[in-house]
């Protein structure tokens, strides 16, 4: 398996999916999705199968609060479990019309499945969002104060940072 490859193509999917929410195009973009898809929101709602992705995005874009929002995120990380079955991390938020840029209270980081196809095209399986959040006080003493090294930076997209096929999952 040539990894740059298959990474290439996971980003162009999603690059499909992110600009969808500029054309309102979903039923053009939700050829990267599964049929059988399981979709959660940062809220927690969950939406099974194309169709419903669908529905819910062109309400939600449609809506005279979110007309002219863009869609930004990037690829943080991709981990191949076999060939065919990749584990994706990416970050990403909602700017609208009036915002000149995203505030942080609004970035999520979301989990992707995305499957191999019989035809080889990428699609998304499963997808989960979480709203990135600041732990208060509180939090922060029962975990002990865990820190982000202030010299450690995101990894971004590359084929030397994605992960080796852990052995559990290699194919036979």
């Amino acid at each position: 398996m040539n990894q740059a490859y298959e990474i290439n193509a996971i980003t162009q999917a999603n690059n499909a999916i992110y600009h969808s929410f500029r054309t309102l195009d979903f039923r053009g973009a939700s050829v990267y999705l599964t049929e059988d898809c399981d979709y959660i929101t940062f809220n927690g709602m969950h939406l099974k199968g194309r169709e419903e992705y669908i529905t819910l995005h062109e309400r939600l874009m449609n809506n005279f609060m979110f007309r002219g929002a863009r869609l930004h995120g990037h690829i943080e990380q991709v981990r191949f479990l076999n060939e065919n079955v990749a584990i994706v991390v990416a970050t990403g938020a909602i700017r609208f019309r009036w915002q000149k840029r995203v505030p942080e209270s609004r970035q999520s980081v979301n989990t992707t499945v995305w499957v191999k196809s019989p035809e080889g095209q990428w699609q998304m399986s499963a997808f989960h969002n979480c709203r990135i959040k600041k732990m208060n006080w509180l939090a922060r003493w029962i975990m002990g104060s865990v820190k982000k090294k202030p010299d450690e930076k995101k990894p971004q997209i590359a084929p030397w940072i994605v992960g080796t096929t852990p052995p559990e999952y290699a194919p036979e």
